[in-house]
């Protein structure tokens, strides 16, 4: 992609690059985004197949999470730094330390036998059931009991450009768990009738930008493109057998 960031030299002016030839660089287009749960809870499954949408494998849950995000918002890093006075008030600073944001917010389209809230309810009570206020992670023959592996995730977030495919902004969170049961967004009235969205926000212990995210999630995006590209092929098969 070196042609491109050649051709901001020779538009520092004008800084119009579009055209086919001279001064030709591709902006960063956005709405192209895609997430993916690569670990979930070990029993995660087991407290959402309680609710009303029958899902009853981390499996489902992970394709729902991934179909049905909307917006994500990542979090970012400051670069504190620290001032110092010197003669006759005059000021100047030094690095102090860099302050990243601890959590992630995705928005997701609920769908008919809420499935959205039956995860994320389930992903709550699991952590700490609302009618005892205790966990229900107890060691044994069914987990390991209460420890950051059972009750938290492991979440791949990146964007592309409009091709689906090529992989732009990229991240991993590790330690990932909800913050919120969202059943407050649930409120009904009879003059609004409209879609739910579901924001939710997400605490991560661990923020990643390395060039093995970026493998991981070019991987992720070449499988759901082929995935998505089989099932547009044989739409019209499907159909005409319908």
């Amino acid at each position: 992609m070196k042609y491109s960031f050649a051709a901001l030299s020779q538009n520092l002016w004008s800084r119009k690059f579009g055209g086919t030839t001279v001064g030709v660089a591709n902006p960063y287009v956005s709405g192209y985004h895609f997430i993916w749960f690569a670990n979930l809870p070990r029993l995660l499954y087991a407290y959402v197949q309680q609710g009303n949408s029958g899902i009853s494998s981390n499996g489902e849950i992970q394709n729902i999470l991934a179909a049905a995000c909307m917006s994500v918002t990542p979090p970012g890093g400051t670069l504190n730094k620290i001032d110092f006075t010197g003669l006759g008030g005059s000021k100047w600073a030094v690095p102090g330390n860099v302050d990243y944001g601890d959590s992630v917010s995705i928005k997701f389209l609920e769908f008919e036998n809420t499935p959205i809230l039956d995860i994320f309810h389930g992903w709550i009570k699991m952590i700490r059931d609302y009618r005892t206020g205790a966990t229900d992670l107890i060691a044994g023959s069914e987990g390991d009991g209460y420890t950051k592996k059972t009750y938290a995730g492991f979440l791949y977030y990146w964007t592309t450009a409009p091709d689906g495919l090529t992989v732009q902004y990229y991240a991993a969170y590790d330690g990932v768990f909800p913050l919120k049961d969202p059943q407050d967004t649930f409120s009904s009235d009879v003059e609004s009738v409209g879609r739910v969205d579901i924001e939710i926000d997400f605490h991560v212990d661990y923020i990643w930008h390395e060039p093995w995210v970026k493998d991981k999630c070019t991987s992720l995006a070449q499988s759901m493109f082929r995935n998505s590209r089989d099932l547009v092929r044989t739409y019209g098969q499907t159909a005409a057998g319908a």
